[in-house]
C-alpha cells in the first residue's frame, strides 16, 4: 500500500512493503530526489535495516546457544508493516515481532518508523520496543539512495560528499564477506568525490566519531541536498560498476557489519544496542532538499 505526505514544496511517496520511502519530488520543479530502484543499477529506494547493519560473518549470528542465519541488512526491508497513522505530512507504520520473524531473530519487538515532510525537508524517525520478557540486542540504519542531478556516466566526476569538518575521521574498510578487516584507517580532508572507482572496495565507512552532517554537490558545485543525523556510524556508497552511478547513498548506522573472523555472541558486536525488557529507543535522520 502507498502513502502520500506532501508540504508546500515536496510529494513524498511510501511503500507499507518496508515502511520504505520510493519518491521525494520537488514540486516547483518536478525534480524526482530519490533514486527510481532500476535493478540493473540497485533494486531499492531507501531502504530500513533492522536487526543488522550489514553482513554477519558467514551469515550466522549466536544467541545464547543457538544459531540464526539472516542475510544481509536484515529482514524489515523485506516485510510488510501496517500504516498506523497518516495525516497531510506525516506516516507512520508498525513492524512486530511474530513466528517468521522468530525463525531469523529471537527476540521480540515492535519496529515503528514514522516519515514527516516540512519544507525541503524530510525526517525519517525509528523506534524500537522490547516487547519480550528477556533483554534484546539490536542494531538499526537507513539507506536511502539520492539521485545526483545532471547525471553524465561519461563524466570524470558526479560530484562531491563534503562532510561537516575536516576530521581527521576514522574510516573502516570492507576485506570479504561484506565485513570490514581489523582496525581503522584515518581520512583526512573535508570531502569524498565520486569517481567511478570511489566505491570499488564498497562503502565508505565513517566510525563513530562520524561526521554529524554531509552535503551532495553536483559536479558543477551546486548544493543538491544536506544531510544530518546523530547516528554514531555513517556510510556512503553507490555501486561500482565502472562508470558513475547516478545516485549516492548516504546511510545513518546504528550498527555496522561484523568484523571478518567474528565467531561471538551477537550480544557482543560492536555497535551494538540493548534493551531491557518494555524499554525503547530511539533515532532519526533529515535530508533538507533547500538550496544552501
Amino acid at each position: 500500500m502507498k502513502s502520500i505526505i506532501e508540504s508546500p514544496d515536496l510529494r513524498v511517496e511510501i511503500d507499507s512493503h518496508g515502511a520504505e520511502i520510493v519518491s521525494i519530488v520537488d514540486i516547483a520543479t518536478g525534480r524526482e530526489c530519490v533514486w527510481c530502484g532500476d535493478p540493473k543499477w540497485w533494486k531499492r529506494h531507501t531502504p530500513v535495516l533492522f536487526p543488522i547493519v550489514g553482513a554477519l560473518w558467514g551469515g550466522k549470528m549466536r544467541c545464547d546457544g543457538a544459531t540464526f542465519e539472516m542475510g544481509q541488512h536484515g529482514f524489515a526491508r523485506d516485510m510488510e508493516f501496517d500504516c498506523v497513522s497518516a495525516s497531510a505530512d506525516e506516516a507512520r507504520f508498525v513492524l512486530r515481532s511474530d513466528d517468521d520473524t522468530h525463525k531469523k531473530y529471537p527476540y521480540d519487538f515492535e519496529l515503528t518508523i514514522t516519515h514527516r515532510v516540512s519544507g525541503k525537508a524530510v525526517t525519517t524517525v525509528w523506534e524500537v520496543r522490547n516487547t519480550g520478557v528477556s533483554e534484546m540486542h539490536f542494531q538499526i540504519g537507513g539507506h536511502p539512495a539520492y539521485n545526483i542531478p545532471g547525471y553524465d556516466p561519461d563524466a570524470a566526476s558526479s560530484g562531491k560528499i563534503r562532510l561537516d569538518s575536516d576530521g581527521p575521521h576514522r574510516i573502516t574498510v570492507i576485506e570479504g564477506g561484506g565485513c570490514v578487516a581489523a582496525g581503522y584507517s584515518e581520512f583526512v580532508g573535508g570531502e569524498i568525490e565520486i569517481l567511478p572507482d570511489t566505491f570499488a572496495n564498497d562503502a565508505v565507512i565513517f566510525e563513530n566519531p562520524c561526521p554529524q552532517s554531509v552535503r551532495l554537490i553536483d559536479r558543477d558545485g551546486r548544493a543538491v541536498l544536506s544531510f544530518r543525523s546523530q547516528c554514531p556510524a555513517l556510510g556512503v556508497w553507490a555501486p561500482a560498476k565502472d562508470r558513475l552511478s547516478p545516485f549516492v547513498c548516504i546511510e545513518p548506522w546504528w550498527g555496522r557489519t561484523d568484523r571478518a573472523g567474528f565467531d561471538g555472541e551477537f550480544r557482543d558486536k560492536e555497535y551494538m544496542n540493548h534493551l531491557l525488557p518494555g524499554e525503547s529507543m530511539t533515532g532519526d535522520w533529515t535530508v533538507d532538499f533547500s538550496d544552501n
